[in-house]
């Protein structure tokens, strides 16, 4: 409990767990709307769906041409929205992996999306 008496919530010391798959630096980690699962994206031009609870990488995405700067998925979890160093958004189908929209026309590399 703090002086002002709220009780203060500890983030936890210990790790989890560890989910390994991408080459190279990870640059954003996020959990989807219900935290069932959890979206990373990274220098190797990746996005990754994961299940956080077992470790299991469940997809693997692939379309950017350079490093993916950050990754969001939307309110029912059936489509994803990643920006990157490609100058580029793209506008992602979850089930079918297919790249839905490219949106081009950024003068410089996409650093993060507003959710």
């Amino acid at each position: 409990m703090t002086s002002s008496g709220t009780v203060a919530q500890q983030l936890p010391r210990t790790e989890a767990r560890s989910l390994s798959g991408h080459e190279g630096a990870v640059l954003a980690v996020r959990f989807n709307r219900d935290g069932n699962y959890c979206l990373s994206c990274g220098k190797d031009r990746t996005l990754r769906l994961w299940n956080p609870h077992t470790g299991a990488q469940v997809k693997t995405y692939k379309s950017h041409a350079r490093e993916v700067r950050d990754v969001h998925s939307s309110s029912d979890n059936a489509k994803l929205v990643s920006c990157g160093a490609d100058r580029q958004i793209f506008y992602w189908d979850v089930a079918s992996g297919r790249v839905i929209r490219k949106f081009r026309g950024h003068n410089s590399e996409v650093m993060h999306q507003i959710n």
